[in-house]
């Protein structure tokens, strides 16, 4: 492993001296995540979900009306769904809230909300009946799942503008869910029919090549990344909870997002298990996210049983899941963040991770070498043995450690939001031109 930049460039995996696996050296608002059934005990005091509401309340700065307009410029966000905690809903209100901090009109629409997101839906009839025809409007269209709201879409007469979260692909569901399955594909056959727009954005260069791949014409396509709170990211945490993880010797290596099966969840499971039977048998591993099949969770738990690793795998908080205070806490005492995912629109963790300088060790797929930006370790073949060895490489070399780390926070300043939100601005004033 030695360190390098990927750029901008297409990445391309060097050859670990040590043969089959391909590692690569490199050196949203903060969510809480709620966390599986019954993999694996939680551990003694661990605390349970404490919902909270996130502010999204803006230092209010009235903006020079772009040229040649009269008055506010209004700004409309339809989207599949607003739940809260959802990071597509997160990006809708950061933009949101945004562009109104600029003294303009903005309104959010969405097919079906939660009870939290009960007064921020004005609901599509009403943009329908009282905006869809304004042409000096503009309309942004966060894309993420098939709904058959993109009939407002397409019908609209405002300049439009197509934010792509990424779909996930459907063979990654199919054998768990038939009508996820088929709602993924439908959501990205339709693609390919939603090109008639002024600008379409990715939330990462992986989607912005989507895009392009799809039909979009590249000179109208860009990249609006993900709005990250890095502020939130250092606050509160379970001080209690830091001090049980950090015991003295215990290895702690830190999963965080939903368990689903292109997250290839089962491949982390067979590196940590050889790991901890040749490497380090002090070692835990501690997945903090989201379940969503029990078919899925079956498999897991199996593969757990089948390794012989009861009570060395966790799944904080059980069907509760973990609030941020405690999220923050499992950061603070991990030694390595470990992804094998397949597929990634962007992954909010890899920044995450970056803030509490923890390494990272992930599988060079769709967004995530994006995203990393050369602060991480990257492989693309599942060769155990390599990979093993990796995870002592990188909890145990000081070196290493620090290098990656410092990576990690001059990357993080890529995503600062004052420059997210410049982006925005700019696309936004160039459209009402």
């Amino acid at each position: 492993m030695r360190p390098g930049g990927l750029g901008g460039r297409e990445p391309r995996a060097r050859r670990h001296a040590g043969g089959g696996a391909q590692l690569r050296g490199s050196a949203g608002p903060f969510r809480g995540r709620r966390a599986g059934p019954f993999l694996a005990p939680p551990l003694p005091g661990e605390g349970h979900a404490r919902c909270r509401h996130e502010s999204h309340r803006l230092r209010g700065r009235r903006a020079a009306f772009p040229e040649g307009g009269k008055g506010s410029l209004r700004v409309h966000s339809i989207c599949a769904r607003l739940q809260y905690g959802d990071a597509v809903t997160n990006q809708v209100l950061s933009i949101h809230q945004r562009v109104k901090s600029w003294g303009w009109e903005s309104h959010v629409y969405a097919t079906s909300n939660d009870e939290r997101m009960e007064e921020v839906n004005e609901g599509l009839r009403t943009y329908r009946k009282k905006y869809a025809h304004e042409r000096g409007d503009i309309l942004i269209y966060h894309y993420s799942i098939y709904d058959e709201n993109y009939g407002h879409y397409l019908e609209s007469k405002n300049r439009k503008v197509l934010v792509y979260h990424n779909i996930t692909p459907p063979e990654f569901f199919a054998p768990y869910d038939p009508f996820l399955t088929e709602a993924c594909r439908k959501g990205r056959e339709l693609l390919p029919r939603l090109t008639q727009c002024e600008l379409a954005l990715g939330d990462s260069e992986f989607n912005r090549r989507e895009l392009v791949e799809a039909g979009f014409e590249e000179k109208n396509t860009g990249v609006l990344p993900i709005f990250v709170d890095i502020e939130a990211m250092g606050g509160e945490y379970n001080a209690a909870l830091c001090e049980r993880l950090s015991s003295p010797g215990m290895v702690n290596l830190l999963f965080v997002g939903r368990l689903v099966p292109n997250k290839r969840v089962e491949d982390l499971l067979d590196i940590f298990a050889l790991y901890h039977r040749r490497v380090n048998a002090c070692s835990r591993l501690f997945l903090v996210g989201t379940t969503w099949s029990m078919a899925y969770n079956l498999e897991l738990a199996a593969r757990i049983k089948r390794h012989g690793l009861e009570g060395s795998v966790y799944i904080p908080g059980l069907s509760w899941g973990v609030s941020d205070e405690d999220l923050r806490a499992y950061y603070r005492a991990a030694h390595l963040f470990v992804t094998c995912s397949l597929h990634e629109g962007f992954c909010v963790p890899l920044l995450e991770s970056m803030r509490f300088r923890l390494p990272v060790l992930a599988r060079e797929s769709s967004a995530i070498p994006y995203t990393l930006g050369g602060a991480g370790v990257t492989f693309r073949e599942l060769d155990l043995p390599v990979l093993a060895e990796a995870v002592r490489e990188l909890t145990e070399n000081r070196e290493l450690r620090e290098a990656l780390a410092e990576k990690g926070e001059r990357r993080l300043r890529d995503f600062a939001p004052e420059k997210t939100e410049r982006t925005l601005r700019d696309h936004l004033e160039k459209l009402a031109r």
